[in-house]
C-alpha cells in the first residue's frame, strides 16, 4: 500500500472506473480561490465515465449542464488532472443553448474579468454553439487559461444599452482569457445588411485593454428609426428617408462605448431644415466620433475617476459641433462645446473654457424650424426646459443635461432669421443663455434693442423682456405674427416690452409699452382652457394722441361656445390734434386739429390683434373740441366722410350749403355708442358749430359698412340756441325727447331746423330729407 497508487507500472496497478450518474464535479472548489473571486461554474447533472488511472483522474464523454443554468446542455465534456502531485484541471466540452445564459455564465466567472468586462452589459437572445477549453492550475488558479469560441446562428445581440442592435447575427465569436476575435461575422444593423469584424485589443485607444469592432454596411432611415437605443439620432430619423452605406467602429474603455462613424449620406434623404436639408441623391460627408479622454481615465485629487468624452460632428462644410461631456451622472452633461454652422474663410467657432458657444452664418435660419426639430429629437422639449407638470427629481436632472447642449453663447448672422413665426431680414445677434434665460442685442431690419426671453417651464409659460430702439411690421408679415395667437394662451409669454419707435403695416405709430402675464381665470383649475392672457398695460403715445389700454384674453366657459376665446379690451384715448393723429393712421386731409378724449370697452370673439366686427360689443364715449371736417374724399375714413356731412350739399340744394361744402367747423364733438354684434348704436351725438349744429342718432354695420341714420341741422346758432344745444344730451333721454324740449323753449328753431335721413354704404350714402311735422305743444 506504500507504493499506492503504483505510479511506476512496474510495481503494480491502481485503475477505477465509475459510471457516474447526476453528479456535480467542482472542478475548482471555492476553498481554494482568494476571498471575492467569483466562482467558477461548476458541472451539473453530469453523467459519464470516472476513471482514476495512478495519478490520473480523468471524466471521460460526459455530458452535463453548466452551472445554474439548466438551458445549457454540454453534450460532450471531458475532464483531466494529468498529475495529482501537479494539480492542473484541464476541462473541454462541446455545448449548445441559449447565448443570453452563456453571457450570464462569462460574467459571473472569472471569464468576465479575464476579457475586461467587456460583454457586462450584453444582452441576447436564441440558441448557440459553443466549444470551451479550461487550463486551470489549482496552486496558482490566478494564472488560469480559457479558450473557446462561440458560433452565432442568427442570433440577436446588444453589446451595450446604448450601441446598436446586431440582429440575425452569425458568424464565430473566438475568445480566450485575452479577449475575444469575430470571424466572419455578419448582421442586420440599423435596417440593412452589415459585416462585423474585430474583438478585443491591447491599448485600444488608451491603456489597458480594450474592445473594437468594425462595421461597414448600409443603414436606413426605418432601421434608424427603430433603433430606440440611439436615443437623439434614432427620434431625428423621423426626418430621414432612403438609406445610405456607412463604416463605423465601435470600441471600449472603462465599460464606456466609443463610437466613430462615417458616410456621405448619399442615398438617404433629409427633410431637415436648412442647410441640412438634402435630396436622396445629394452627397453630404458626415463624420461622427465620440472617444473618451485620456485624461478622464486618471484618478483626480480625491482617487475618483471622473470619466468625459468628447463628440465631434462634422457635417460635409455646413455644421461641425464639438461637447465634452461628463459621465459620472445618469445623462451625459455638456462641459463646454461649440458649434459653428455655415462659417467660411478664417471664420471658427472655438472651444470655450466652460459653456457652449455656437457662430451661425447663414443666407436663411429657420429657428422655429430647428427648435421643433430638436424638441422632437430630444424627446422633452428643449424649448421648455422641463414638463408642464411638476417634474421628478430625476426628470429634472435629465432636462438639465439635454438644456446644456443648448448654447450659453451665440453669435448669428442671417440675411433672413425665422424666430416667433415672424422674418427679420439681415439680422445680426449677439447672446448668452444662463440656464432657461437668453438674452440677445439685436440688430435687424425690422428692429433694433436688447431682448431677453425666459424659456417656458412647469412654473409657466415664459416671458418676452424687450427693450427696443423701433420695431418694424410689414403689412407683408402682420399675418405671421397674427398666427401667433392662434394657439392658446397658455403658450404665449407673458410680456414686458417697449418699443420708441413702432412701425405697423407702414404707419409710425410712436412709442408702445406693453405689460401681459398668463395667469389662471378666477376659480379656475388652472389648466390649459380656463387660464386668461391679461394685458395689464397697452401703451400707445404719439406727439398727437395717448392710448391707454388694459384687458384680456380668456375662455368664454359657455356650453355654447366650447373653447372659444374673448377678447376684452378697456381704453381710453387723449387727443392732442385729432387731425395730425389720422394723418398717421393713414387717413390725411379727413379731420383738422381736435382735442378731447374717446374712453370705454370693446370686446369680441377671437385673439387681441384681430379684430371681430360681427361679435363685437362694448360701448364708448366721444369728446372732442376744436376740430374742422375737412372736405375730402371718405376714402377708408368712410364713416368719417359720413359724419362729415359733405354729401349734403352734393345731393341736395341746402340753404346752409356753405356750412358744409366746405368742411364743417366743430367747437366740440361728442356721444355716446354701444356696439352689439357688430352694430354701433347712438341717439346722443352732438356737433356745433359756429353757424350750425348736426344732431345724429340711429346706427352702423362695422362689418358691411352700411348706416341708418337720422341726421337734425340746427342752422343760425344764437347765444340762446347755443346754450342749449351745449347741453349734454342723456343717451337715456335720447335724441327726441332733447329736440322737444329744445323746440318748447325757442320755437323759432323749430321752423329752420332740418331732418334728413341718410341710409346706404359708407362709400355711397342715400341721403332724403325728411319733412318735419310741428310738435303740438299746450299753452297755460
Amino acid at each position: 500500500l506504500y507504493d499506492v497508487p503504483f505510479e511506476d507500472p512496474a510495481l503494480g496497478e491502481f485503475r477505477i472506473t465509475a459510471d457516474v450518474q447526476n453528479a456535480t464535479l467542482a472542478y475548482v472548489p471555492r476553498s481554494i480561490q482568494s476571498p471575492g473571486t467569483l466562482p467558477w461554474p461548476a458541472l451539473t447533472q453530469l453523467s459519464g465515465e470516472l476513471v482514476i488511472d495512478r495519478l490520473t483522474l480523468a471524466v471521460n464523454g460526459a455530458r452535463a449542464r453548466m452551472g445554474a443554468a439548466s438551458g445549457l446542455q454540454i453534450s460532450q465534456v471531458d475532464a483531466r488532472i494529468a498529475d495529482l502531485n501537479n494539480t492542473t484541471v484541464q476541462v473541454n466540452a462541446v455545448a449548445r443553448g441559449p447565448l443570453a445564459e452563456v453571457l450570464g455564465i462569462v460574467n459571473g466567472s472569472p471569464v468576465g474579468p479575464m476579457m475586461g468586462q467587456v460583454l457586462n452589459q450584453a444582452v441576447a437572445s436564441g440558441l448557440a454553439d459553443y466549444k470551451l477549453q479550461l487550463t486551470l492550475p489549482i496552486d496558482t488558479i490566478d494564472n488560469s487559461k480559457v479558450k473557446g469560441s462561440v458560433t452565432l446562428v442568427g442570433n440577436d445581440v446588444q453589446i451595450s444599452p446604448n450601441s446598436p442592435k446586431l440582429g440575425r447575427a452569425r458568424g464565430v465569436v473566438n475568445f480566450s482569457e485575452q479577449g475575444f476575435a469575430i470571424v466572419g461575422g455578419q448582421a442586420r444593423v440599423l435596417g440593412g445588411e452589415a459585416r462585423l469584424e474585430g474583438g478585443s485589443v491591447t491599448g485600444a485607444r488608451g491603456s489597458g485593454p480594450g474592445t473594437v469592432i468594425r462595421a461597414s454596411g448600409t443603414a436606413t432611415a426605418e432601421g434608424l428609426r427603430q433603433a430606440s437605443e440611439l436615443g437623439f439620432v434614432a427620434r431625428l430619423a423621423q426626418r430621414a428617408s432612403g438609406s445610405a452605406a456607412y463604416t463605423a467602429v465601435l470600441s471600449f474603455r472603462s465599460e464606456q462605448p466609443e463610437i466613430a462613424v462615417t458616410s456621405n449620406l448619399q442615398g438617404l434623404g433629409l427633410s431637415l431644415p436648412a442647410p441640412l436639408n438634402k435630396s436622396t441623391d445629394a452627397v453630404l460627408p458626415l463624420k461622427l466620433d465620440i472617444a473618451l479622454l485620456n485624461a478622464s481615465l486618471l484618478p483626480g485629487p480625491d482617487g475618483q475617476v471622473r470619466l468625459r468624452d468628447r463628440l465631434s460632428l462634422d457635417v460635409g462644410q455646413v455644421a461641425n459641433l464639438v461637447y465634452e461631456r461628463d459621465l459620472s451622472g445618469p445623462d451625459p452633461r455638456v462641459l463646454r462645446g461649440s458649434i459653428g454652422v455655415g462659417l467660411v474663410g478664417d471664420e471658427s467657432a472655438p472651444l470655450p473654457q466652460a459653456g457652449v458657444v455656437a457662430n451661425i452664418n447663414l443666407n436663411r435660419a429657420d429657428l422655429d424650424a430647428w427648435g421643433e426639430v430638436l424638441s422632437q429629437a430630444a424627446g422633452t422639449s428643449l424649448a421648455s426646459g422641463a414638463t408642464a407638470s411638476a417634474p421628478t427629481h430625476g426628470g429634472t436632472a435629465a432636462a438639465s443635461a439635454q438644456l446644456s447642449y443648448l448654447p450659453t453663447s451665440l453669435a448669428v448672422r442671417a440675411q433672413a432669421l425665422v424666430v416667433g413665426g415672424r422674418t427679420l431680414n439681415k439680422v445680426v445677434v449677439g447672446g448668452s443663455r444662463e440656464g432657461l434665460l437668453w438674452r440677445a442685442n439685436l440688430d435687424a431690419s425690422e428692429l433694433n434693442g436688447y431682448l431677453e426671453y425666459r424659456q417656458p417651464s412647469g412654473a409657466g409659460a415664459g416671458r418676452v423682456f424687450a427693450r427696443l430702439a423701433r420695431l418694424t411690421i410689414a403689412p407683408g408679415t402682420v399675418s405671421e405674427v397674427e398666427s401667433l395667437f392662434d394657439e392658446q394662451p397658455t403658450s404665449i409669454p407673458a410680456l414686458d416690452i417697449v418699443v420708441d419707435s413702432f412701425e405697423l403695416r407702414g404707419k409710425r405709430l410712436g412709442r408702445v409699452e406693453i405689460e401681459a402675464i398668463n395667469r389662471g381665470a378666477v376659480g379656475s383649475e388652472n389648466d390649459g382652457s380656463t387660464r386668461e392672457w391679461r394685458l395689464s398695460k397697452f401703451n400707445m403715445i404719439t406727439p398727437e394722441a395717448v392710448l391707454t389700454a388694459t384687458g384680456n384674453w380668456a375662455s368664454l366657459n359657455a356650453p355654447a361656445s366650447p373653447g372659444r376665446r374673448r377678447t376684452v379690451m378697456n381704453f381710453k384715448l387723449d387727443l392732442l390734434d385729432a387731425g395730425d393723429l389720422l394723418t398717421r393712421l393713414g387717413m390725411k386731409d379727413v379731420v383738422r386739429r381736435g382735442r378731447g378724449k374717446m374712453e370705454g370697452q370693446v370686446a369680441w370673439l377671437g385673439s387681441p390683434i384681430t379684430l371681430d366686427y360681427p361679435s363685437m360689443n362694448g360701448a364708448f364715449t366721444v369728446n372732442v373740441e376744436t376740430g374742422q371736417f375737412l372736405k375730402a374724399e371718405p376714402g377708408i375714413a368712410k364713416l368719417l366722410g359720413v359724419l362729415s356731412l359733405q354729401s349734403l350739399p352734393r345731393r341736395l340744394a341746402l340753404d346752409f350749403r356753405d356750412v358744409f361744402s366746405e368742411g364743417f367747423s366743430f367747437d366740440f364733438l361728442r356721444g355716446d355708442v354701444n356696439i352689439a354684434q357688430g352694430i354701433a348704436r347712438t341717439n346722443n351725438l352732438q356737433m356745433k358749430g359756429v353757424n350750425a349744429a348736426v344732431l345724429m342718432e340711429g346706427s352702423a354695420d362695422i362689418d358691411r359698412e352700411t348706416q341708418d341714420l337720422k341726421v337734425v341741422v340746427v342752422p343760425e346758432i344764437n347765444a340762446g340756441t347755443a346754450s342749449l344745444i351745449a347741453t349734454v344730451i342723456n343717451p337715456a333721454v335720447g335724441l327726441g325727447t332733447f329736440l322737444a324740449q329744445m323746440f318748447l323753449r325757442r320755437p323759432l328753431t323749430e321752423a329752420a331746423t332740418q331732418e334728413f335721413h341718410i341710409d346706404g354704404t359708407w362709400a355711397d350714402p342715400q341721403i332724403t330729407k325728411v319733412a318735419r311735422k310741428p310738435a303740438a305743444r299746450t299753452t297755460e
